[in-house]
């Protein structure tokens, strides 16, 4: 994950106890959820079948961590995954289209069925936080989110795209009018090496912050959202961030 969880914590003054991770792989953000939200409980949702026996093996003796095996989206049924060989990293519902020329050594070696369902159905009131990283298929998991975007969720990082990385996947400003919707706002937004077209946003109901954190936002989510002004932008913030040193 390209955003610091911590510096998001200490900065938003985020309180949490339940979290839920979308898509967690091998639970790479694992040890900072306990750190940072030490009575959470932690939900973790990862549709590959070896990958997840693996994350299970891994976390299995935290009495506050809950595994699924399924994929999460805006339906209940069957789906095909693709799979990658980057142990799964890439692997999404989706096929993968820009994917494959700025990531050329990574290959869609074989795919696999598997179940998918929403997150309302599992009926988490206690969860307000999400984290999903699940390859371009964020807005699907969103849409089957509604009732706790509307009920529960405080806080949102989400796996974002400025080109169609995998095929049809939504574009960031998508992701931004949808979740614009039940008043989250993007406030943090890091892109892979500030070069590549995927990345990571948090998102923050505007019930936690300021007006004018508010409005500075949306300023800066525009005009870092021009692309021939993001390089300039991007070389301005690391001179400034080199100053405060």
């Amino acid at each position: 994950m390209l955003l610091n969880i911590g510096h998001l914590k200490n900065k938003y003054k985020m309180q949490s106890n339940g979290i839920a991770h979308i898509g967690a792989h091998m639970g790479q953000e694992i040890h900072e959820y306990v750190k940072y939200f030490k009575s959470a409980e932690i939900h973790l949702f990862e549709p590959q079948k070896d990958i997840f026996l693996e994350l299970k093996k891994k976390f299995n003796r935290f009495n506050n961590i809950y595994f699924y095996n399924i994929a999460l989206g805006n339906e209940v049924g069957d789906v095909i995954l693709h799979n990658a060989n980057n142990e799964g990293q890439s692997s999404s519902i989706l096929e993968p289209k820009v994917h494959l020329d700025i990531h050329p050594k990574v290959k869609f070696h074989s795919s696999e069925k598997i179940k998918i369902s929403t997150f309302d159905k599992h009926d988490l009131k206690i969860v307000n936080f999400l984290n999903i990283d699940t390859q371009g298929f964020e807005l699907e998991v969103l849409k089957g989110s509604e009732n706790s975007l509307i009920n529960n969720i405080d806080y949102i990082i989400c796996e974002v795209n400025k080109e169609e990385v995998y095929k049809n996947c939504p574009l960031i400003s998508e992701i931004d009018t949808y979740l614009n919707r039940f008043g989250f706002i993007r406030t943090d937004t890091h892109y892979w090496q500030d070069k590549y077209p995927w990345g990571d946003a948090f998102y923050i109901h505007k019930k936690h912050i300021t007006f004018q954190k508010l409005v500075i936002s949306k300023v800066k989510n525009y005009f870092y959202g021009i692309k021939f002004l993001y390089p300039l932008l991007i070389k301005m913030r690391n001179f400034l961030w080199n100053l405060n040193k």
